[in-house]
């Protein structure tokens, strides 16, 4: 019975969160491919920005954990509208989103310090992460001004 409130309450809002989805099933993804014994970051010279601050391998955590938390907080916000704590995912939501733009943005400033084709993708992981920033903050707004309305 539960699984199926989830997938129906997914289903009722991922059209409006698709971006949202694909943005924390990115940086989990991300995350995976820096975890373990790999040299994901094998370009030194790139990802000098990066690991001055944190290990490749943390970097792989803190990304896991953070997209984890924001498809979490999206099918919080989907399937559990109706309860009390769903009044937080949208808050959860836009903190996800500014940390994860965050994270793309020192990615970019990091590859910035060569030439390398990270120059031109990583742009557009950042560009939508400020896409869901404006979209999950509005989301929290609204739905402060529908709980006033209602407390009136």
């Amino acid at each position: 019975m539960m699984f199926f409130r989830i997938v129906t309450g997914i289903k009722t809002h991922f059209e409006s969160r698709v971006t949202e989805w694909f943005m924390g099933l990115t940086l989990t993804n991300y995350g995976l491919g820096l975890v373990g014994a790999n040299d994901a970051w094998a370009n030194v010279t790139a990802w000098q920005g990066m690991t001055q601050y944190l290990p490749e391998n943390a970097w792989g955590w803190l990304c896991i954990a953070a997209g984890l938390a924001r498809l979490l907080a999206l099918a919080v916000n989907g399937t559990f509208a109706d309860t009390a704590y769903s009044k937080y995912s949208p808050h959860v939501r836009g903190i996800t989103a500014i940390a994860s733009a965050a994270f793309w943005f020192m990615v970019l400033l990091s590859v910035s310090a060569v030439a390398t084709a990270g120059n031109r993708i990583y742009p557009l992981p950042l560009a939508l992460e400020l896409w869901c920033i404006f979209h999950a903050w509005r989301d929290t707004g609204r739905a402060k001004a529908a709980s006033d309305g209602m407390a009136h």
